[in-house]
């Protein structure tokens, strides 16, 4: 079947045909030619017939078959134009733009190749000492074995071959278990989930693979658990990184925003609005990354649901106590949302919920008297709607920033400044 392709939808796939009957195309772009093999409403790609004006090489020999990218196949210029579009659309079904809620949609801060700080892999035990590593195909459970990854930063990249060799002798045939790898700035910290506990053979196996690759931390999680627990099996120094000039000290699966990169985007959209001696509340506010900064200017309480982190942050300022107030609360903000009376006095509030977003944590946020808002979201569907509560609420929505933390991928984080 000939197809042409002319847009890109939401989750990166190339669209052809009418509307109603439109067919999905994965690794296509607008103006491809296409034969196509049809299945439903999905198709793949047997020939491109005419290629695209903004299609252009991949940089991984494992696109296409890994699901951890959707769109290097595309041109930078078209890529942002995409990322922008995504959060234009999400807006526009919430009634903004057009002559309702004109807002203004700014071009997307991109992360480069090699920044991404964290993630979250797969591994399974293969027998005769192999195991595999990577991620999972796009749609399937088939792993693809990691050999490159033009995302990661380096150091993660280059700690693979060794990880998939330990993972291959320490794993029996097809254990499963999940491998998250944050790059601290004093190195590599790796969580270990899988089911069971950990055997003293595993404890000293993990130890040495630890001190002959310089890891910082290594820790497990026995999944089998009602409520897993992180332990932490070899930490040869604590993990760190710094925020606003401060070194904090995170907790092993600890929520850091994904590039170093993205995170000055994000901080620096808040700071213009700091008040010299005011007071600001961080909702959802992780180990700090917002909060941390604010202290610089003013007083500051944090709200968060992990008291692992609320414990870490707290430990981390009482190093160097700050010259404005801080306070930190562990409160679940999905059952007990900060209400509209707690937020009275407040000069600034920041939320950075989850990609659901905080349904009651906005309203009580848009019946308060909070002169600043700064809200940024993993998803600019539930960004637009929790927007659409406060404007209604009776703020004034700023200019909206994407930040794209997940290069060449369908995700995309969202920051704006509202005022009352």
């Amino acid at each position: 079947m000939k197809v042409e392709i002319h847009t890109l939808g939401a989750h990166g796939d190339g669209v052809a045909g009418p509307a109603g009957a439109e067919i999905y195309i994965p690794y296509a772009v607008p103006g491809d030619v296409l034969e196509v093999k049809l299945k439903g409403k999905q198709a793949r790609i047997s020939e491109v017939l005419s290629p695209s004006e903004h299609r252009q090489k991949p940089a991984c020999g494992h696109f296409t078959r890994c699901g951890g990218c959707m769109l290097q196949h595309v041109k930078a210029d078209f890529y942002a134009d995409w990322k922008r579009e995504q959060v234009i659309n999400a807006l526009s079904h919430r009634g903004f733009g057009g002559g309702f809620g004109n807002v203004e949609v700014l071009d997307p801060v991109i992360s480069p190749p090699g920044s991404r700080r964290r993630t979250r892999l797969n591994a399974i035990g293969r027998g005769k000492g192999q195991a595999a590593l990577g991620f999972s195909e796009r749609g399937s459970h088939n792993l693809i074995d990691l050999r490159e990854c033009p995302v990661l930063k380096p150091e993660i990249v280059d700690l693979l071959p060794a990880l998939r060799k330990f993972l291959g002798q320490v794993m029996d045939l097809r254990q499963k278990m999940a491998v998250e790898i944050t790059a601290a700035e004093n190195g590599l910290d790796i969580l270990l989930e899988s089911r069971g506990e950990p055997s003293l053979d595993l404890r000293m196996d993990v130890a040495a693979f630890a001190d002959s690759h310089d890891i910082a931390r290594i820790s497990w999680k026995d999944m089998s658990l009602k409520k897993p627990l992180a332990e932490m099996l070899s930490e040869r120094r604590q993990p760190w990184v710094t925020f606003g000039g401060r070194k904090i000290f995170i907790p092993p699966g600890t929520f850091l925003q994904a590039t170093k990169e993205g995170e000055t985007a994000l901080v620096s959209r808040m700071t213009p609005h700091l008040k010299e001696g005011g007071k600001l509340v961080d909702i959802f506010a992780g180990v700090g990354t917002f909060s941390v900064p604010a202290l610089e200017k003013m007083a500051v309480h944090v709200l968060e649901g992990s008291a692992e982190m609320v414990a870490a942050l707290q430990k981390s300022i009482n190093l160097t106590p700050p010259t404005r107030p801080f306070s930190a609360e562990v409160r679940d903000l999905f059952i007990r949302p900060y209400l509209r009376h707690e937020l009275a006095g407040f000069d600034v509030a920041v939320i950075d919920p989850p990609r659901a977003g905080a349904r009651e944590q906005v309203a009580e946020l848009a019946a308060s008297t909070v002169p600043t808002i700064v809200m940024v979201s993993c998803n600019p569907a539930t960004f637009a709607r929790d927007a659409r509560t406060l404007v209604d609420g009776g703020y004034s929505m700023g200019p909206v920033t994407p930040v794209d933390q997940f290069l060449w991928s369908s995700h995309l984080e969202v920051v704006s400044v509202f005022t009352r």
